[in-house]
């Protein structure tokens, strides 16, 4: 099965959050029916809503993902190239309601015009296909194209990668885009919390990268007496993206698409 199709469906049964929803439905269903595995089952799920839900375990991870990085705030050489990962959109929406949609990580498309404007000399690619199981009418990059002209950036400075559904085809596509050389220095535009990631996967395909993360959920420091009064909610959101992150790269290692798991 290919890598992307197998990596959608499996994250589908590992996501920690659909496990505990679908241990709280056979749960209910075991209270009724009063199996002898009940009590088991309502211990896994009073632990795993204790994780879960009510400590900020989700948000600890998270915040230690974002933290891999830090944004440069100088650059002691000029930058030759940037390379932005595609997301910040909604392919579908856009294309249905003819107007832009924008998500949580419209950072990656906002801070890559800073950029551009910065380094007008850089040679710039934006990396997005589609990155769902379904089939928008149109992909990220036809939707970076829409906003970037809405916001008065040539684009014809711009190369656009469209074939890419996930983090390793990101690279492995703009790859031979890219200046393959120790002495240039290329910019790499993706969320905070996804760069460790990125970052490995650039590595193992040979390519350097200054990481320039965008994207931020958290701030610098973390507050443990904050669990008490934490929204709830908001930890089941950290969670599952911490858990997305952890999982992609412990499956990129295992498959050989990254160089180490953090």
């Amino acid at each position: 099965m290919d890598f992307f199709y197998f990596s959608k469906k499996l994250w589908f049964y590992f996501n920690p959050v659909n496990i505990f929803l679908f241990l709280l439905f056979v749960g209910i269903i075991f209270n009724f029916t009063k199996k002898r595995l009940h009590k088991f089952v309502n211990l896994i799920i009073f632990i795993l809503f204790i994780i879960i839900v009510i400590l900020p375990t989700g948000k600890y991870f998270l915040w230690k993902l974002e933290g891999s990085y830090s944004i440069p705030r100088t650059f002691n050489k000029e930058v030759d190239g940037i390379l932005i990962l595609g997301g910040g959109m909604n392919e579908f929406l856009t294309y249905q309601y003819d107007q832009m949609n924008l998500n949580d990580n419209v950072d990656r498309l906002t801070e890559s015009i800073y950029l551009m404007r910065k380094f007008p000399n850089a040679k710039v690619i934006f990396s997005g296909g589609v990155a769902t199981l379904s089939k928008p009418k149109l992909t990220g990059a036809d939707v970076a194209k829409i906003f970037y002209k809405r916001m008065g950036v040539n684009i014809e400075n711009i190369i656009f990668e469209n074939k890419s559904r996930n983090t390793y085809e990101n690279f492995l596509f703009s790859k031979k885009f890219i200046d393959i050389n120790k002495n240039k220095n290329w910019l790499l535009v993706t969320s905070a919390s996804h760069m460790k990631r990125a970052m490995n996967v650039a590595e193992k395909l040979d390519l350097n990268f200054e990481a320039y993360p965008v994207d931020f959920n958290l701030e610098k420091e973390f507050e443990t007496n904050e669990w008490y009064s934490a929204s709830y909610p908001s930890n089941i959101k950290y969670f599952h993206l911490a858990a997305h992150e952890l999982a992609g790269s412990i499956i990129y290692y295992l498959t050989g698409k990254s160089s180490k798991i953090f």
